[in-house]
């Protein structure tokens, strides 16, 4: 398909051909089939301390910081992406230099699990396009860990990346660096550089206009985050995708979304019953098989957190039929089953958690540990627990659960300590507990 063969740059007024819609459009629509729709209650991420924690505890941004700050927002293992800063002419002292085409900025040599992102050391001096070179490989990261074939040689693939960004939630940002320019001098040489994206701000801002369309959003607050030309042709984009709504959008199914996000709050305040009930609402309005997978894993968890390990264990199997590969259903049937007494079934579960790779490894080393635990292998026990503790991810019941493996030792005083920090999380196994032992 030729893409993009129309000159916006004239005007900020919105046009958009064909042929760019229909791509926008059938993209979208493949990333609706594989991660449903995207989340009206998630927040667009934007490049403030609430989002970028370790980015901004230091005056200057570091690539560690930043890192560390998109595996967290992108769910992924800080220890399986990597980075090397490599030195070219543009670092020499006094050598004056031209560079035509496209220079060497960040890349990365994907390997699932195992990333390494080359950056040139010229882009350390310039903060805001460090980051967004960041941001950019790792949505080819995550897409590369989901196992989505996204680079398939055609001119397009770099664009695809935009659209999974967006979905992702780093829309505002993308928007915000289509663009950068500027100069610096040391008084002697001035060095002059301009950047534009392969993604023209028509078609970036119809494809955000269509994000806003499929969460339900009309006139979403986050294009307050854009000024001048942008917001003009954004709001243009706008009022055209209300104007001509497509199937890209169903009502049931944000509805169900808006759903599932009353259920994850009715969870936060541990109002297990409402959860439930919350969830079974989704299942009359959904034909999205990976919402269903969803729904029943939720209602499984929530069953169990109520002790209710039998309606758990049906509705963490159902969940399975709909994604066998599901990590976090295996997982939960795993340690649902474990802690009924079925060890080795669990066991089997909590290995095929494993080998989806879209399993939580926290909480799949906290049910290892309490498998060990249940088989009287204290020694393998404590080794698992403490790689749950060691993946400094919040883990639910995982204080709770080693408060009691150190009761059962017999360090009584330890266990206590840790049955205070499972309170603290507003954890009801937690509360129960102290209440007992004071």
């Amino acid at each position: 398909m030729k893409l993009f063969g129309i000159n916006f740059s004239s005007s900020s007024d919105f046009k958009i051909t064909e042929d760019d819609k229909v791509w926008v459009e059938e993209n979208f629509r493949w990333l609706k089939q594989v991660f449903g729709y995207p989340n009206k209650d998630h927040e667009q991420i934007l490049l403030t301390a609430k989002f970028f924690p370790a980015t901004f505890q230091s005056q200057a941004v570091s690539v560690e910081n930043a890192m560390s700050d998109l595996c967290q927002l992108l769910t992924l293992p800080r220890k399986s992406v990597h980075y090397v800063v490599l030195s070219d002419i543009r670092d020499l002292n006094n050598v004056p230099y031209q560079i035509e085409g496209k220079p060497f900025e960040c890349e990365t040599e994907l390997r699932k699990g195992d990333h390494t992102i080359y950056i040139a050391n010229s882009l350390l001096k310039h903060p805001d396009r460090l980051l967004f070179c960041l941001i950019y490989e790792f949505i080819r990261i995550r897409l590369t860990e989901s196992d989505l074939e996204f680079d398939t040689g055609g001119d397009d693939t770099s664009l695809f990346i935009y659209l999974a960004g967006i979905y992702y939630g780093f829309g505002v940002l993308l928007a915000q660096n289509l663009l950068h320019a500027g100069r610096s001098t040391d008084g002697r040489w001035e060095i002059k550089w301009h950047y534009g994206s392969e993604m023209p701000q028509q078609v970036m801002a119809f494809s955000l206009a269509t994000y806003a369309h499929m969460r339900g959003e009309r006139n979403p607050e986050w294009k307050n985050e854009f000024k001048g030309d942008f917001r003009h042709t954004l709001d243009g984009a706008l009022d055209y995708v209300n104007a001509h709504p497509t199937d890209l959008y169903d009502e049931a199914e944000i509805k169900a979304n808006a759903l599932f996000s009353q259920s994850c709050d009715h969870f936060d305040k541990n109002e297990f019953d409402e959860a439930i009930g919350t969830l079974q609402k989704i299942l009359f309005l959904t034909k999205d098989d990976h919402m269903k997978a969803d729904v029943f894993n939720n209602m499984g968890y929530y069953y169990m957190r109520r002790n209710d390990f039998q309606q758990a264990i049906s509705n963490f199997r159902k969940a399975l039929t709909f994604g066998p590969a599901y990590g976090y259903a295996n997982d939960n049937l795993g340690y649902a089953l474990v802690m009924t007494g079925e060890l080795e079934e669990g066991y089997r579960y909590l290995e095929k958690a494993q080998l989806t790779e879209n399993n939580d490894p926290a909480y799949t080393f906290r049910n290892f540990a309490l498998y060990y635990q249940h088989k009287g292998d204290f020694a393998l026990a404590e080794e698992h627990f403490q790689k749950a503790f060691a993946e400094n991810t919040p883990v639910d019941l995982l204080e709770f659960h080693y408060g009691e493996f150190l009761e059962q030792r017999g360090d009584h005083d330890t266990a206590l300590q840790f049955f205070q920090k499972s309170a603290a999380k507003n954890e009801d196994e937690g509360k129960k507990k102290l209440a007992r032992s004071t």
